[in-house]
């Protein structure tokens, strides 16, 4: 289902042929608000982008490195060392050595500092090394009516309930919106498994 027959759907489920109480640009936001709000919720958006470090930094501020809006990471690998970095956090860190953020070397572990601060242990002393990183984000919003959700079409629907839940809530339809927003519930439970199943299967081990 694309972004057009999204639009018509949701009309047709407010019985509502032409703009007369919703706009376009309402229906527009509100299956776009879905878009985000699922694709928060599941994180099915995976991407990859190379990093370029700095000499003697320790923390990347991924809203200015990555061109996505970053939700949460996934694996780090080491284009020098062809590694995969050991994920650790800053606790585990203190508990071995003071004085760790001072290290320089080759990075070996990676970890999150809030929601945006992405470390690197050691840090380098040069600014030649890049990281590869896989990470979830959202999406782009839909814009064209042809814009399509990149996840599979049985899920797509929840968008539109979710759209409809929106919509009669600001219209104070209270029990109508609670009964859409229990479908959308739904497609995201779903829509979540399917994706902890797509990564319980690439990590399987093969010989």
């Amino acid at each position: 289902m694309n972004f057009g027959q999204m639009q018509t759907e949701v009309r047709r489920k407010l019985n509502e042929t032409s703009a007369t109480f919703w706009t376009n640009d309402d229906i527009k936001e509100a299956l776009n608000e879905g878009y985000e709000e699922i694709s928060d919720e599941t994180e099915w958006y995976e991407r990859e982008a190379t990093i370029q470090t700095t000499a003697n930094r320790l923390y990347h501020d991924l809203r200015t490195v990555l061109s996505d809006t970053f939700l949460s990471l996934r694996r780090v690998w080491n284009t020098e060392t062809q590694r995969w970095c050991y994920p650790t956090n800053p606790r585990e860190k203190d508990g071995g050595y003071r004085q760790w953020e001072l290290n320089q070397g080759e990075p070996q572990d990676v970890f999150m500092r809030g929601l945006w601060f992405l470390g690197q242990w050691p840090k380098r002393g040069g600014d030649s090394g890049r990281t590869r990183i896989v990470y979830t984000a959202l999406p782009p919003a839909m814009d064209d009516g042809a814009d399509e959700p990149d996840f599979p079409k049985e899920f797509h629907r929840g968008i539109v309930e979710y759209a409809l839940s929106d919509l009669l809530a600001q219209e104070r339809e209270t029990k109508k919106a609670v009964a859409h927003w229990n479908e959308y519930l739904a497609y995201q439970e779903a829509l979540k498994r399917w994706v902890q199943k797509r990564q319980s299967m690439a990590r399987l081990e093969t010989l």
